[in-house]
């Protein structure tokens, strides 16, 4: 029997905020039909005054549950949007959906982590639970703490999806939608729950690749790291970019970034190294502040990509993403970062484009590029079966049957 899954999508790029909100809103809903929306999924630019472009959207889809926030640019099946609203809102007699909120990430990222986790069980039944799309601020801490806080809750072995909100590259301020609120500093989420009804699947790739050295993080504190071997972690990079790249930092990281050695895995006889992006620099202490965290006497190396390599990671991601389901797809979230978007350029949306090839194009996608990506590296291996954090990956989750 087919799986009960229906979804709208609405995009606008009007200017007006409210009115922004409400066309991309009555998009979706007119999309989804007869269909009353279980739950909403927004992503948005930052450009938006944001509580007028949420309150725009309520005034058409009312009390209906949501979650979403600022992004880098915005995905859904018609490809890469910028400036834009984006809104999917989805319909099922088969699953449920449980939405909630962890709040003061900056104060203690474990913590937020748990909360958001309780608030999504309040409702739901553990049992029946599959699936946590998890959307952190993307600038308020350590992400790999936020995670293990939910993994506290349910599990180290419970499947953990998503990507931090972002702000168009300008890594100052990240916004969280939550039930028809503008909050920053928190993580919001939503739990899938359909048990053996659905299938759910996941593909992971990065494209960028190790040049050679090794060494290791000596003195680190959270994701703050302040030395590499003997040398302030600040000088140190500067000095494996050289004297006109490393003045460039923290923003020339999306593209030079620092990849864990101890962390690297086979998929499918590739190598795949967890990324770790600087977002931050500190000029007195000579630190460099990452995405997520890397500990004292963890191996990394300088990885950089190519146009063609992050391509061939999105086919790669899709591809291990429908072996694994071994099913039919009826639902893609695309999480993919920043730094992807920024090399890629005017390819951008080559990224879309390759997961439709796999899937076909009637399915539908929503996602955001990010400033951190949430998921397992391959669930078909047990070592490799917890979800992770990554940097300038591509993480697909698919819903299917």
């Amino acid at each position: 029997m087919s799986l009960d899954l229906n979804t709208g999508i609405g995009v606008s790029v009007l200017t007006d905020s409210y009115k922004a909100g409400a066309e991309a809103a009555g998009k979706a809903l007119k999309e989804l039909g007869q269909k009353k929306a279980d739950v909403l999924m927004v992503f948005a630019a930052p450009k938006f005054k944001q509580q007028k472009m949420v309150n725009g959207i309520k005034s058409v889809t009312k009390n209906i549950p949501m979650i979403g926030g600022t992004t880098a640019g915005e995905i859904s099946t018609q490809g890469l949007s910028v400036k834009s609203v984006v809104v999917m809102a989805i319909n099922s007699k088969d699953i449920e959906f449980y939405v909630g909120q962890g709040k003061n990430i900056a104060k203690n990222e474990v913590n937020a982590g748990k909360q958001l986790a309780k608030n999504v069980l309040k409702k739901a039944s553990k049992k029946n639970a599959n699936t946590l799309v998890m959307l952190p601020d993307g600038l308020a801490g350590d992400g790999l703490a936020v995670i293990q806080g939910a993994q506290k809750v349910l599990g180290e072995s419970f499947e953990i999806v998503g990507g931090s909100l972002g702000d168009e590259s300008d890594f100052k301020h990240t916004y969280q939608y939550y039930n028809g609120k503008v909050y920053d500093n928190t993580v919001v989420g939503m739990l899938i729950c359909g048990g053996k009804k659905i299938k759910t699947a996941t593909g992971v790739r990065s494209g960028w690749e190790s040049i050679g050295n090794r060494f290791k993080s000596t003195k680190s504190k959270g994701n703050v790291v302040y030395k590499f071997g003997n040398k302030k972690a600040l000088d140190f990079y500067r000095e494996l970019l050289g004297k006109e790249r490393g003045k460039k930092l923290p923003a020339i990281g999306l593209e030079y970034p620092m990849g864990l050695i101890d962390e690297r895995a086979k998929i499918e006889g590739y190598d795949y190294f967890q990324i770790r992006c600087p977002v931050g620099i500190d000029e007195k202490a000579g630190s460099v502040t990452f995405a997520a965290s890397i500990p004292e006497g963890k191996e990394v190396t300088l990885t950089y990509s190519s146009r063609s390599t992050i391509i061939n990671g999105s086919k790669l991601s899709a591809m291990q993403a429908k072996k694994t389901l071994k099913g039919k797809a009826r639902l893609i979230m695309m999480f993919s970062c920043v730094a992807r978007k920024m090399v890629l350029g005017r390819r951008t949306n080559e990224e879309v484009n390759l997961v439709k090839s796999v899937f076909g194009k009637n399915v539908p996608i929503v996602g955001f590029y990010t400033y951190g990506e949430i998921g397992p590296i391959d669930k078909r291996v047990p070592t490799l079966r917890n979800t992770r954090w990554h940097n300038e990956t591509v993480v697909l989750y698919v819903l299917g049957e």
